[in-house]
């Protein structure tokens, strides 16, 4: 018995804050003055009762949109009782009260009236950060919303690019995959560009949610994942360079059938996350990179008009700064020296890339190929290249 004192006192205690709260002297007066006013009045007290920053008035806009959607049934789509919603709404969130988003979600699931919803979404997104069932809410109406405009059925644009603006302001990582789905929806542009930008405001979770889209192998999935990645100025550099190993990663790894429409995007796809790599100098990526490397030269010999892939896959493979890189290159720099010896062909801009990238390695494995290139009837640029790159090899 003694052991239930402790609690017993907590309710009181709670039962009195809440009581004193309630029966506050200027609540109830507003409270009140709300009841007995005509419609305009009531739009004036709610609008006055916001400036009174000393005392939480949540209760007086609860009561408004009570009122509110209470009066639906009788006034329908009354001008001023979807004023009154709104004002509601929107003033309400001042007071950093949750205590008031259930009145909200009640107002927004009742009236449909767009100005009324966007108040409601506007004052979730200051007040319901941490509010695990107002946000499981707002994910769940987001994806039936997505799902109705793909099906055709006419939906309120304004009201959905303003769910998506309030999930990215909460930033929670549930929100994560249904704001993916419209950032690649074929939906209004301004529903894609609402959830891309609400996605890139999430950050726990972030990296992990992008990771998971890039390894399911679907393509345009993927290139939308690693392009949102790539635009979030708040991601880390080393998760910025997991993001886009993986992108390379898995893309060199899909071999598509000729013809087939998605071969653009994947080129894209790796032809961006291996610029991202050689901007980040990621050398955990230097196996990956070294692997498709060898891929290329191997189209190389069949097919010159590939050497626009060689150059940017040298300059990559310069800035992984390891040893199987700088073999790699050494012994490639090796072939296109016989071949110029033996065809006098080469191409100019593959051998500057090469030259220049064995120079950023700096490995001495490079030496004996470089030297040579000042003995091949190569341009002065070609062989004051090569120079340099020598002068910059690590003894």
């Amino acid at each position: 018995m003694i052991r239930k004192i402790p609690l017993i006192a907590a309710v009181l205690l709670c039962a009195v804050q809440f009581y004193a709260q309630s029966t506050d002297p200027v609540v109830l007066s507003y409270q009140r003055n709300f009841v007995r006013a005509s419609m305009s009045t009531k739009i004036e007290l709610l609008n006055d009762a916001s400036r009174i920053s000393s005392i939480n008035m949540a209760q007086l806009y609860v009561d408004a949109l009570g009122f509110a959607v209470d009066s639906l049934p009788v006034l329908g789509s009354d001008a001023q009782l979807m004023e009154l919603a709104s004002v509601a709404a929107s003033r309400a969130s001042s007071y950093q009260d949750p205590a008031i988003l259930p009145a909200v979600r009640s107002a927004f699931k009742s009236i449909p009236d767009a100005k009324v919803r966007v108040s409601c979404l506007n004052t979730w997104s200051v007040l319901a950060k941490g509010q695990k069932d107002e946000i499981a809410f707002l994910n769940a109406w987001y994806a039936e919303s997505l799902d109705l405009a793909q099906k055709g059925t006419q939906t309120d644009v304004k009201v959905m690019v303003s769910c998506a603006s309030a999930l990215g302001k909460i930033g929670d990582a549930s929100s994560f995959a249904v704001l993916f789905r419209g950032s690649v929806s074929n939906l209004d542009s301004s529903v894609v560009q609402a959830s891309a930008t609400a996605l890139n405001a999430i950050n726990e979770g972030y990296t992990d949610g992008i990771l998971a889209i890039i390894a399911k192998k679907g393509i345009k999935d993927m290139y939308a994942a690693f392009s949102l990645a790539m635009k979030k100025e708040s991601l880390s550099q080393a998760d910025r360079a997991r993001i886009a190993a993986a992108a390379f990663e898995t893309g060199t790894a899909i071999t598509l059938a000729s013809g087939d429409s998605q071969g653009s995007t994947l080129s894209i796809l790796i032809l961006e996350s291996m610029g991202q790599l050689t901007a980040l100098k990621w050398s955990e990526a230097s196996p990956a990179v070294v692997r498709y490397f060898y891929r290329i030269q191997g189209d190389y010999k069949n097919d010159r008009g590939i050497v626009d892939l060689l150059i940017p896959v040298a300059q990559c493979m310069g800035a992984m700064k390891t040893q199987e890189a700088a073999q790699a290159l050494s012994i490639f720099l090796g072939l296109l020296n016989s071949e110029t010896e033996q065809k006098k062909t080469y191409n100019e801009q593959l051998l500057l890339a090469v030259i220049q990238a064995l120079g950023d390695l700096g490995d001495k494995t490079a030496f004996d190929y470089l030297l040579y290139v000042g003995y091949l009837d190569y341009p002065e640029s070609v062989k004051k290249a090569s120079r340099d790159a020598l002068a910059r090899l690590q003894w």
